[in-house]
């Protein structure tokens, strides 16, 4: 009994969330009109149909999202950590580079990529990458700025040299601060990635999102929001491994 308490106290979160989302489905199916918001059997149908038949445009934007995310996370952490350790010249030519290029819109990139870039897969990784990098960079860059002062101090008192410090001291601090930037962005840059793909591509989960807009499926278009909801589970799952491994020094606060 002792362990059946322990198991459920860990995991009773998910489950519960799951359920809330299907009481909410339930609820529009019972409330609104068919035409408008398909039965949950209606609903399951389709994500059976989109798991089976219409799996490819899922790889697409996977593959795309991973390419994207991962040179995302690669250059902001250098550059993050670079501005970090050379915050007098680099750093502060490089904060306000990153904040022009945050203070873009996205739809400006998209529509810009469009006619800019012929090449789909080049236009939508360029879009993705460049929305995406500033938040590594500037997580990366204010980790390494709320280092210990004390420690810094500490460390200087053997005369170390630059790369030392970084390989001693900020290259394993930035780490926290990037696990932590790509638990925040990971959702987000997905969404983004989709909402490329529907204005400036013609194949991915973005497309097929806009080819149920365009049949009036609705059922489709709730099967593909469920399928990136358990995509985000997914990656929120992973990124919790990869932070218990990497980070498990850290200790978690608990208030009783």
């Amino acid at each position: 009994m002792t362990t059946f308490k322990k198991v459920f106290s860990a995991n009773w979160a998910t489950p519960a969330a799951i359920l809330t989302f299907l009481i909410l489905l339930w609820i529009g199916s019972m409330t609104m009109p068919r035409f408008i918001f398909p039965s949950l059997g209606g609903i399951f149908e389709a994500l059976w149909e989109v798991l089976t038949q219409r799996y490819d445009p899922l790889f697409t934007t996977l593959v795309r999202y991973i390419v994207a995310l991962g040179a995302a996370i690669i250059v902001g952490w250098a550059i993050g950590l670079l501005m970090g350790a050379f915050r007098q010249y680099f750093g502060a030519y490089m904060r306000q580079v990153t904040a022009i290029i945050q203070a873009i819109p996205a739809l400006s990139w998209v529509l810009l990529a469009v006619l800019w870039l012929e090449n789909i897969e080049v236009r939508i990784f360029a879009t993705t990458f460049l929305i995406a990098l500033p938040f590594f960079v500037i997580a990366v860059y204010e980790g390494v700025r709320d280092m210990d002062k004390d420690i810094l101090e500490a460390v200087d008192q053997f005369r170390p040299s630059k790369w030392q410090v970084l390989r001693v001291l900020l290259i394993p601090q930035s780490f926290v601060t990037l696990i932590m930037s790509v638990r925040s962005t990971a959702a987000m840059t997905l969404k983004l990635l989709v909402f490329f793909e529907l204005i400036g591509a013609s194949n991915g989960v973005g497309q097929q999102f806009s080819e149920a807009q365009t049949t009036y499926r609705v059922d489709l278009i709730l099967a593909w929001t469920i399928v990136l909801v358990i995509i985000n589970f997914i990656i929120l799952r992973i990124i919790d491994a990869v932070e218990h491994r990497v980070l498990s020094w850290r200790t978690e606060a608990v208030v009783r």
